[in-house]
């Protein structure tokens, strides 16, 4: 069949990688088919792109539903297969357009899962374009845009205790930050808002209930 110039246009780019919420994939083509589909692009031989798909499909642990189409297979499943597609041009950033959008929170974490250790493993840069602020919480830089231009820039820590500001731009804070702004504005306490984590929220509560017992 033929092929979208939108997905042609995503593998031109030797350097940079796209993967959508909508999966982008071809349901006339296999899941293997649509995995090799930029290397056949790119003109690479079927013995040459074997191996390497066969390489991207066992790290994404979809090795056993290579002969399955897109219809056949969950969310989480098919987003694999476009980050297999995308990883087969050996990129070296890879920009996600809300990725996780469509999948249940099994799927999101898998996916978030994998593109920490493409970043970690692999040394690709990852852009990730979210709503989810529990994903944006683990990037190492955010970037908050409104209206198309940039109104904050930092770390996660700097961008999410700014409760106020984020909230004026219709986002919110971590669940996190939430709970300890709400516990402070109730109790008239100064927990430390800077919990991105349950973990790290839960260390502040503990600190905070010690510190009333000892008093």
């Amino acid at each position: 069949g033929s092929i979208p110039e939108k997905q042609l246009a995503m593998y031109r780019r030797n350097n940079l990688g796209f993967v959508f919420q909508d999966f982008n994939l071809l349901d006339t083509f296999s899941l293997k088919d649509n995995i090799m589909l930029p290397l056949v692009l790119s003109g690479k031989t079927y013995s040459e792109m074997a191996p390497k798909m066969m390489e991207l499909s066992r790290r994404l642990s979809i090795e056993k539903l290579l002969e399955k189409y897109p219809y056949e297979v969950s969310g989480g499943q098919k987003q694999r297969v476009a980050i297999a597609g995308v990883l087969a041009m050996k990129p070296k950033c890879i920009v996600l357009d809300e990725p996780t959008a469509m999948l249940d929170p099994q799927g999101r974490a898998d996916i978030m899962r994998i593109l920490h250790e493409l970043h970690e493993k692999q040394h690709i840069t990852i852009i990730l374009i979210t709503h989810h602020m529990d994903e944006a919480v683990q990037a190492q830089r955010v970037a908050v845009l409104d209206g198309g231009h940039l109104v904050m820039d930092g770390t996660p820590r700097e961008i999410f205790t700014q409760t106020k500001r984020l909230r004026a731009l219709g986002l919110e804070a971590p669940q996190s930050i939430e709970l300890l702004e709400r516990i402070n504005q109730t109790a008239g306490e100064q927990i430390p808002m800077d919990a991105l984590t349950v973990t790290e929220c839960a260390d502040r509560l503990e600190a905070w209930l010690k510190g009333g017992a000892q008093k």
